[in-house]
């Protein structure tokens, strides 16, 4: 294991670039490949901006706490350089702490889905795992999204990573990086641009923001909870109550019934408030925003978190 930093250095003609070197030692350390598509492009590019970008340990020779490690065979090294492999003996991991974390790429991890299509044929979309929502993007990048994904069948490697068509589990996904046009209930929007990437994983790419994600890691529930805050402090509070009423149906189970029988036997204070946020669901989805206010929004967030907090300690119970 090569415990290393990222650092920045300038080419001959001044074009400003990341590098990897080894800690205490101070070594730069290279990563070969024979892959024509990496050998104009660095294969850690997107690893080695997003360590730099938090700082800390990542880019500080002699912090050890946090570091990128990696294991792979040694082609060569000597005194100032030490050359390793890419290939399927490389492994990439980010040990960084929940501490002192600057805001990470807002990133999702997704599944791919398979759709009905015209003329009989199957279409390709992306889900966030566990949440189930859509995950689009705008403009021209939506058709080299479908082909990225169907390259998967293309190549066969579908058959090697089954996960990356299920909803639950993180061993195989598409990880989605960039900013957001949109982040509802049921769909998340990316714009298009420079920040946006779509990264098949796990690969070394992937390794900081799975690091972070393992340090940060939401439930369904926390990340609908998460989202109805900030639609009510947008001002969409229709969103707002579907998102707490997505919440707590999450921490009861997934689906309606389950929060129906989550409750039952439930203090007279958490049944009310479980069908106020009912109710105000009820009349979000079926007469629209115009019938639902700030105070109405409000009072579906209050009686989200009284059902979370029932539910939680409920859950705690032997």
């Amino acid at each position: 294991m090569i415990k290393c930093y990222v650092e920045r250095f300038e080419h001959n003609d001044g074009t400003p670039d990341l590098r990897l070197r080894e800690k205490l030692t101070r070594r730069t350390v290279r990563v070969l490949t024979d892959q024509r598509m990496l050998q104009s492009l660095s294969p850690l590019s997107n690893l080695l901006q997003d360590c730099y970008a938090h700082g800390g340990g990542l880019i500080e020779p002699r912090n050890r706490k946090e570091h990128v490690a990696i294991v792979a065979p040694i082609f060569s090294q000597n005194s100032q350089e030490i050359a390793v492999l890419l290939g399927n003996k490389l492994s990439v991991s980010v040990n960084i702490l929940s501490t002192r974390i600057t805001s990470p790429p807002l990133s999702v991890w997704c599944y791919v889905e398979e759709y009905p299509g015209g003329n009989g044929s199957l279409g390709l979309r992306l889900r966030q795992k566990v949440t189930g929502r859509k995950v689009e993007m705008y403009g021209k990048t939506k058709k080299h999204l479908t082909e990225f994904l169907a390259s998967t069948l293309f190549t066969g490697a579908s058959e090697l990573m089954p996960n990356l068509y299920e909803k639950d589990g993180y061993d195989d996904y598409v990880l989605v990086s960039g900013g957001t046009a949109v982040d509802s209930y049921d769909v998340l929007l990316f714009k298009g641009g420079a920040e946006l990437t779509y990264l098949l994983g796990p690969t070394p790419d992937t390794a900081y923001r799975d690091a972070f994600r393992v340090l940060e890691e939401e439930s369904a529930a926390a990340a609908h909870s998460r989202t109805a805050m900030a639609h009510f402090e947008r001002g969409l509070y229709r969103e707002a109550v579907l998102s707490a009423r997505l919440a707590v149906e999450m921490a009861s189970g997934g689906r309606a019934a389950d929060v129906k029988r989550r409750l039952a036997g439930a203090p007279q204070v958490v049944s009310a408030a479980g069908d106020a946020l009912y109710a105000q669901r009820h009349v979000a989805v079926h007469e629209g925003g115009t019938r639902v206010e700030q105070q109405d929004a409000l009072e579906s967030i209050r009686a989200m978190n009284h059902l979370l907090d029932y539910l939680e300690l409920k859950s705690g119970k032997p």
